[in-house]
């Protein structure tokens, strides 16, 4: 089952029979003119349409309505349970109904006697998970069927569908293709008899070829244009003409007819879509390992202590779980019990397996290596880190890059064009005096040649391929847009802490100035360690440590203040208690007497209005930071950081890393100063940060990058997530940004080449109408292969 992909103003439905840009263009204006539907972006390669509504306004089953009358059709699932508690004995008519209330249900089949139920439902609207919960509230529990075929089964036996049938119009279009050759070569007695041409052309012509007539009247019907318009126009212009000669001229029409030509180009248009289809399909394949990671079944923890084996979707958040050795992790969660190497390389892009013990956290999806875990769920399904990564990577696949709006304004008016063209090539030749024959002939070839496919994938498959890649080693899209900026950015500003550094101060140092309030050490560190209880800084949680390593016993926080990027403020044990830098003591009027602390990293701690202590501490490089800064300036990308630590303790790590330049003593205003100075004029900035007071500099960047091991507030600001802490994959974020738009242009360029050199040659005569097919199949074969060779990068 796919995963539900629906909120309350959003709706993504799989869309199944657009086959060229000129079919997104025509859904596309069919969603955006209907009322209640206030935006849409339609994605030819995933088959896809993104959908933002008013639900006050349409529902449901009303876009649904408007994608079936524009000819095309919403994909749905068959979804099979069993029943197995019953809230009545007559509860065939209650759990229909209960069923059929929820959003996405189209259709609901009991059977009793068996206690199974079908459930038809609307494709990415609605899934097993919803079905289940929604049963449970009027008694039921259900179970999936999970003999159910899978996704990739149907994909399957569609492309050997799509293969059966191409090959049997290539074996009733052979002869007609020999006939060719052999007249082409001299032999003019080898041909066939009119009639054999008729039965074997027909089939091709009318059966095969029926789809690109369907196409061609849902498209011409509902306003718009298409490549089946082309198809159906071409061949249909070379069938008609060859039965008016077959009629006109008996038997003196052996050898003079053209059935060849339109069987010819039905074939090997069904042959390039059979190939276009699984590239296609190859462009989306990281997806797929995403789905494929999550288990179907887990082990879950019984009343009477036993493990049971049980679906997937009746894990609860709180169940125990036991994942033995080469299991994949079933939800997130924390180990209970247990010492595991788990492989987050799918999911995180981390290479390395990672050592988990109790207390850690593990995600969904990966693979247990070597040990036996107990596992408390934490979330799953829709909550899962998993899930979100999906999402997100899906949600950078749907939009639609500025230069790919150019691109549908142009495939809009095409196919009329190119209609005009045959028309007036066609016109032409009779005039010249060439005959009608020959007219004819260079008209189909115009119509056959011209390919609006090639331009309308040209940028969502490079999309898609580069957003896969980029998610494999860890860097997560939020939008197309994101990706798109990063293939401009020329500056890159990092925060220190967190980004740079570890972000996992230790305490090196605890002093007590002399002072009438505390005497020791251990008294002062039980204030501090009290007051840091309230923030969520790194520090804290290393005065913390500290504490918890000399078993200080804590006091009594009643009262709690953060002051963002200066420290932090509390009434421990009655007395009020500071915590910061000197801007902060400054702030308070604290006298720092002759203490003369800028050469390290200090925190200097006050109690009732007087300085009691100083503690020192270090944070140490991440070991990626040199590497990471001399990629960004192999980019001819400048590198710059901002520090809300002291200019002495900033100025020795920007020296040893080589950046451009660098600003200390920062809060979190100054670095939304800092930001927006440097947008000058061809300047692209990047922010990378990873906290609280990073988020408003993350904000004023073109593009913001955060860590996933920081703040939730930073990942909701940031435009691109990198999954593990290693600022070097800021280098990887723009070279993959890079690479994949450097892709989309590569195929654009050939797109319009391809379009703009064979059309005028058909026009002059120099393409016969087999060749003209054979050459638009492969156009946009070309451009879906010339994507996937993204595949092929790798980060440095």
């Amino acid at each position: 089952m796919t995963t539900a992909a629906i909120a309350a103003d959003r709706l993504e439905l799989g869309v199944d029979g657009m086959t060229c840009s000129g079919c997104v263009a025509r859904l596309e204006r069919a969603l955006t003119t209907t009322p209640g539907i206030e935006d849409a972006s339609v994605n030819l390669p995933l088959e896809r349409a993104s959908v933002h509504i008013d639900p006050q306004a349409i529902s449901f089953e009303d876009v649904f309505g408007v994608v079936r009358d524009t000819g095309f059709e919403v994909r749905t699932d068959l979804v099979k349970f069993k029943v197995t508690a019953i809230a009545s004995n007559d509860w065939s008519d209650q759990i229909r109904s209960n069923l059929l209330s929820v959003p996405g249900v189209l259709e609901v089949s009991v059977d009793q006697s068996r206690d199974q139920i079908d459930v038809s439902i609307v494709d990415r609207v609605t899934n097993a998970s919803i079905l289940i919960a929604s049963a449970a509230i009027v008694g039921y529990e259900l179970k999936e069927d999970d003999s159910d075929e899978t996704p990739e089964f149907e994909w399957n036996k569609k492309f050997a569908e799509a293969r059966r049938d191409a090959t049997y119009a290539s074996l009733l279009t052979l002869p007609l293709v020999l006939q060719m050759i052999a007249q082409f070569l001299g032999w003019e007695r080898i041909h066939l008899m009119p009639s054999v041409e008729v039965v074997l052309a027909t089939p091709v012509q009318l059966w095969f070829g029926w789809r690109f007539y369907k196409a061609a009247f849902n498209a011409l019907r509902s306003g718009g244009t298409n490549m089946e318009v082309l198809v159906a126009l071409g061949t249909t212009a070379a069938y008609l003409y060859s039965w008016y000669l077959m009629i006109s001229l008996g038997e003196l029409a052996e050898g003079e007819l053209y059935f060849e030509a339109s069987a010819v180009i039905i074939s090997l248009v069904m042959w390039g879509k059979y190939f276009e289809a699984r590239a296609k399909k190859r462009t989306s394949e990281w997806l797929e390992i995403m789905n494929s990671l999550r288990p179907r079944t887990a082990r879950v923890l019984l009343n009477s202590g036993d493990f049971a084996e049980r679906s997937i979707n009746q894990v609860g958040v709180g169940d125990i779980v036991r994942c033995l050795p080469g299991d994949h992790i079933p939800a997130d969660g924390r180990i209970q019990s247990g010492t595991a190497s788990i492989d987050e390389s799918l999911v995180t892009g981390e290479s390395q397996p990672v050592v988990l013990k109790k207390g850690s956290r593990v995600l969904e999806g990966t693979t247990n290596l070597d040990g036996m875990l107990d596992i408390e769920v934490t979330s799953r399904g829709e909550d899962s880190t998993l899930n979100k990564i999906a999402r997100l990577v899906e949600q950078a696949q749907l939009g639609k890059a500025s230069i790919q709006r150019a691109v549908d304004k142009v495939c809009g008016i095409f196919v009329p064009i190119v209609v005009a063209i045959a028309i007036l090539t066609f016109g032409v030749w009779l005039i010249l005096g060439s005959g009608f024959e020959i007219a004819l002939i260079n008209a189909v070839s115009v119509l056959v040649i011209a390919c609006p496919c090639a331009l309308g994938l040209a940028t969502p498959t490079a999309v898609m391929v580069g957003t896969g890649v980029a998610a494999r080693a860890g860097i997560l899209f939020r939008d197309i847009e994101a990706l798109e900026t990063g293939y401009r950015i020329n500056h890159v500003v990092f925060d220190k802490t967190g980004t740079l550094t570890e972000g996992k101060p230790q305490i090196t140092s605890i002093e007590v100035v002399e002072n009438p309030h505390i005497q020791d050490s251990d008294q002062l560190l039980r204030r501090v360690a009290t007051v840091q209880t309230g923030s969520e800084h790194p520090i804290a949680g290393a005065f913390l440590d500290l504490a918890e390593n000399r078993d200080v016993e804590l006091g009594l926080l009643t009262e709690f203040r953060a002051h963002v990027g200066e420290g932090v403020e509390g009434v421990v044990d009655g007395a009020t208690f500071l915590a910061g830098n000197k801007s902060m003591m400054h702030k308070f009027e604290i006298s720092l007497k002759s203490q003369d602390k800028e050469s390290e990293n200090f925190v200097w701690l006050a109690n009732d209005g007087e300085l009691v202590g100083v503690a020192s501490f270090e944070d140490r490089l991440r070991p990626q930071s040199g590497e990471a800064v001399t990629r960004l300036k192999s980019l001819g990308v400048e590198v710059h950081i901002l520090s809300g630590d002291s200019n002495k303790a900033t100025e020795p790590l920007a020296s040893y890393l080589g950046v451009d330049s660098y600003w200390a003593e920062c809060t979190p205003d100054s670095k939304v100063d800092h930001v927006k100075n440097m947008k000058q004029p061809g300047s692209r900035i990047a922010m990378v940060g990873d906290g609280i007071n990073d988020a408003p500099a993350l904000a004023e960047a073109d593009l913001s990058i955060a860590m996933s091991t920081g703040t939730e507030v930073a990942m909701e600001v940031a435009q691109v997530t990198l999954d593990h802490p290693d600022p070097s994959l800021v280098s990887a974020t723009l070279d993959v940004s890079r690479r994949t738009f450097n892709k989309i242009h590569q195929n654009l360029f050939w797109a319009f080449i391809y379009n703009v050199t064979m059309i005028p040659l058909a026009c002059l005569g120099y393409l016969n109408p087999a060749i003209a097919g054979a050459a638009m199949a492969f156009s946009s074969v070309s451009v879906v292969l010339n994507s996937l060779l993204l595949n092929r990068w790798r980060r440095k």
